[in-house]
């Protein structure tokens, strides 16, 4: 994460300091064969603003501007989805740079839209419209994430990010996600 687009931080002013600060942690990450990741988050639910880099141009610039081995990506589909871009194009561009992933699986509460999501008024938590759901049952196409994952030899954590609705959805999601990536990764 890169931490809260408060009022007033300037676009130059937020990626200066988010790579600046991911800079010196790495540092102390390679010294210890630790890879750190920047997550294309939506909005931790304790904070008041959005996600810094939840815009798809400045997350790239952030990504571009630091170039380590001990660098890369943990990659949320669902938050490219509710940060309003699109999270198979998103993937296609960051690709090589995915270290793990976050598989979840998001709905819409009905009759809500993405341009809902956006919460200018500065409110707590994630927006009432956007539910966590059983994973391979949401908005992402796990088809072409798993194609396009495995076409680059992708073999790091996939951690599901689901159980919100009990430990019964988590075991189907958890099956979901196996039996997927086993069909695409033998074609």
């Amino acid at each position: 994460m890169s931490g809260q687009r408060y009022p007033g931080l300037t676009r130059s002013e937020g990626i200066t300091r988010t790579v600046d600060g991911i800079s010196r942690s790495l540092d102390h990450a390679e010294r210890r064969g630790v890879t750190l990741c920047l997550e294309n988050h939506y909005k931790d639910g304790r904070w008041r603003y959005p996600e810094f880099a939840q815009p798809q141009d400045i997350f790239l610039e952030i990504l571009d501007r630091i170039d380590s081995p001990f660098f890369g990506v943990q990659y949320d589909p669902s938050n490219a989805t509710v940060g309003g871009y699109d999270p198979i194009a998103f993937l296609e561009r960051v690709k090589h740079r995915i270290v793990t992933m976050h598989a979840s699986d998001r709905y819409l509460a009905s009759g809500a839209t993405l341009d809902d999501l956006r919460q200018a008024d500065g409110s707590l938590g994630y927006a009432d419209e956007l539910r966590h759901g059983e994973t391979g049952k949401g908005l992402n196409d796990y088809d072409a994430i798993f194609r396009i994952l495995s076409s680059v030899g992708f073999d790091g954590w996939i951690s599901v990010e689901d159980g919100m609705n009990g430990l019964d959805e988590l075991a189907r999601s958890v099956t979901f996600l196996k039996d997927k990536w086993a069909s695409i990764s033998i074609t």
